[in-house]
Order: structure tokens, then C-alpha cells, then sequence
């Protein structure tokens, strides 16, 4: 993976410099930013080149869903991982819908964290299990999509993307390389007109594919 550009959203201090302790340690780690606020937010993303975007959704008088407008609808838009001490399921949905590319709760420590960026840096996405879990649950919360006729190859991919595996695991089920892998999923997303992973999962657990 190539070196890239982090920027650290959360409003407290001690959390902001832990994280960045561990990632100073990581070799893919170029520069990183921090933000406490939605002023420093926006200072941040509109002077600095950002490749991942680590957003704490509890943020002082503005909510992270909130933020994301002014990155998500960018052209080359940084990813944004959501990372959260919540796990409500409306908290969740909204943050799928708003255009996230992985949710990450902070219990769940570094390890997830260091995950999650490895994962949306090279398939697009990362959502746990219990994430997944939500989607399937709440699939006819997302807007309609028409039904569309799917090959057989492109239900297993659907198939496989929802079992949580990481891109590599998934490329192997696959037995293709995961470049290969990541071009067939992006065509899936246009194909169903659908924006993010998390809308393609709502698609296929409300249409009986999964």
C-alpha cells in the first residue's frame, strides 16, 4: 500500500495523540493531521492533500454525519472511516447513508483501526460483521432501487463481499487477483446505481440475494 495522508478527527486530546502514536509507528503512514473541532476540520481538508479521514461522530456543537458533505461530494474525495463509542443501529444506518467507507467502534482498539484503513485503502470499504448485521436488519430503510438481472459471478461476489472477509480472502474465493476483484465489484456499484458497499448489501439482502 502507498504512503498516505491521515487525518485524525476527535475531540479529545489524549485520544487524538494515542492514535497517532501507533500510527507513527505504521510504514504507510506519510503525514497526519489533527482536527478537535469543525473549524480545525475544515482548515485541515480545504489546505491538505488527505487520503483517510479517521472521524470521531461526537464532535463539539456538530455531529460527524454533518461533515461529510463538504468531503464525500468532492472530486477525489478522501475516504472516511467513522469511528465511534456508539453503536446504535439509526447512529450506524446514518452514517452508512451519508457515504462512509468503514465504521470502527473504539472498543474495539487499534487493531481494527490499522484494519480498516488497510482495507478501504484497497477495496473501497470495511464494515465488521455487526455491521453487515445492521444492513441485512435495516435493508428496507435505503431507498428503492429497481431490481436488476445479475450473473451468477456477480451474485457470488455479492455473496462473498458480505461474509466479511478481507480483500485478499476475497479474491481468493474468487480466484481472481484482487485488482481483478476490486474492478468487478466497482462495475456492481454502476450496475445497481448503487453509491458504496453498504448500499449494494441493503440491494441484495432486500431483493433475496443474500
Amino acid at each position: 500500500m502507498k504512503r498516505i495522508n491521515i487525518l485524525l478527527v476527535d475531540d479529545e486530546v489524549l485520544i487524538r495523540q494515542g492514535v497517532r502514536a501507533l500510527l507513527e509507528k505504521e510504514d504507510f503512514v506519510d503525514e497526519i493531521y489533527e482536527a478537535g473541532n469543525a473549524a480545525e476540520f475544515y482548515e485541515v481538508v480545504n489546505s491538505r492533500l488527505l487520503d483517510i479521514i479517521l472521524l470521531d461522530v461526537r464532535l463539539p456543537g456538530v455531529k460527524g454525519p454533518d461533515l461529510l458533505g463538504s468531503v464525500i461530494n468532492r472530486p477525489m474525495p478522501p475516504r472516511v472511516i467513522a469511528v465511534t463509542g456508539m453503536e446504535g443501529v439509526e447512529l450506524v444506518i446514518n452514517l452508512l447513508k451519508a457515504g462512509v467507507s468503514g465504521i470502527v467502534f473504539k472498543l474495539d482498539g487499534y487493531a481494527e483501526i490499522s484494519r480498516a484503513i488497510h482495507e478501504v485503502m484497497t477495496a473501497g470499504h470495511y464494515f465488521q460483521d455487526k455491521v453487515t448485521r445492521i444492513i441485512e436488519m435495516n435493508a428496507y430503510r435505503w431507498d428503492h432501487v429497481p431490481p436488476v438481472s445479475l450473473s451468477t459471478q456477480e451474485s457470488e461476489l455479492i455473496q462473498v463481499i458480505s461474509s466479511g472477509l478481507t480483500t485478499k480472502e476475497v479474491a481468493q474465493k474468487m480466484k481472481m487477483s484482487e485488482a481483478t476483484t476490486e474492478t468487478y465489484r466497482t462495475r456492481l456499484l454502476k450496475k445497481l446505481g448503487v453509491p458504496n458497499t453498504a448500499a449494494l448489501l441493503a440491494y441484495a439482502y432486500r431483493n433475496g440475494i443474500l
